[in-house]
């Protein structure tokens, strides 16, 4: 009877608005095509689509526990980025990008290929041998979102074991021991060698000196740069300007010596370089204390406690700019 009385209702009216009846009779086969082809995989089961490890957004997340068992440092955000306290209670500088990255990795992870649910497997074959580096997230409020330990990676792959908190080992697909640096300790300190500085602080000056190939300054004069050596002064590309400073301001150490234990050789005269970088209200400097056993460059950032390490081929395209790059009026040597 219901039936009768809802096909007559369609009769009338397709008779009545066929335009109407037409245009949502084929939404719904377009919906019908959507499931059947599935181009984004919305359907399917697949590792992306699998439940999250950890359901909550990047900036509620406040402190990261990363280390070995017995020796992990407690990442904290603050209003200026991050600090790291290391299991001796020294709180430092954190790296921003890195953590960054591991907290797009973690929830990125998804509960998709699981392993083990016993208590009985072996878990020395997935790298859980009981010194495995821990990672575990909580809130603003204190509450952790889960505690993962992290195994060992995947052979010829980028994926990684894992054991959650109920015992169960997963793989997933995220290298987890790239991303947390395989537990050691100075992972995640800042290893820039320009300090971080508010955008508000306007560079007025860079100033390169102490080597005996090059020496120059960039000095802002309105709305320029004007490029000043010792044969005279030009003005310079702002675009290239920029893009150099920028390049100044990456420089990041390849290692942290946490320890003042090794001794440093002085630094050549010829190799004694200062690059400074003047702003509106503050003068960074970054200027080498010595040099390892192998050569590498060591410097002292003021506000840090600890050491950094940079490889000399690092420097080169900063300390062997070629000033034509600035003009191209500029006269090649």
């Amino acid at each position: 009877m219901d039936f009768l009385k809802y096909s007559d209702l369609l009769r009338r009216t397709y008779k009545e608005y066929p335009q109407i009846l037409l245009f949502f009779g084929n939404i719904v086969l377009a919906f019908l095509l959507l499931i059947a082809k599935d181009p984004w995989d919305w359907f399917k089961n697949t590792y992306q689509n699998s439940e999250s490890f950890y359901k909550t957004k990047s900036e509620e997340i406040q402190t990261i526990i990363s280390g070995r068992k017995g020796q992990e440092s407690i990442l904290n955000r603050n209003l200026d980025g991050w600090t790291v306290q290391l299991p001796s209670g020294l709180v430092l500088p954190g790296d921003s990008a890195r953590i960054e990255e591991l907290i797009q990795t973690c929830l990125n992870l998804r509960k998709f290929t699981l392993l083990s649910e016993s208590n009985s497997v072996s878990k020395e074959e997935f790298g859980l041998g009981g010194d495995e580096p821990v990672l575990e997230l909580k809130t603003v409020s204190g509450n952790s979102l889960g505690k993962i330990l992290i195994g060992a990676p995947v052979r010829k792959g980028s994926g990684t074991y894992i054991l959650d908190e109920k015992n169960q080992i997963w793989l997933v697909k995220e290298n987890l021991k790239s991303v947390t640096g395989g537990g050691k300790l100075d992972f995640f300190l800042s290893r820039s060698l320009v300090p971080p500085f508010p955008s508000r602080e306007k560079v007025s000056e860079i100033k390169i000196s102490g080597l005996s190939s090059i020496n120059f300054n960039l000095s802002k004069q309105g709305e320029n740069w004007i490029l000043e050596t010792s044969g005279g002064q030009i003005i310079a590309s702002s675009e290239e300007v920029e893009n150099y400073l920028e390049e100044i301001k990456k420089l990041s150490a390849d290692e942290v010596l946490l320890e003042k234990s090794e001794e440093l050789s002085s630094v050549p005269k010829d190799r004694n370089f200062k690059i400074e970088i003047i702003t509106s209200t503050d003068r960074y400097l970054v200027s080498p204390i010595g040099m390892t056993k192998l050569g590498s460059y060591v410097f002292q950032r003021e506000g840090l406690s600890y050491r950094l390490v940079l490889d000399p081929w690092n420097l080169e395209r900063i300390l062997q700019k070629d000033l034509a790059d600035f003009s191209n009026s500029f006269p090649s040597p």
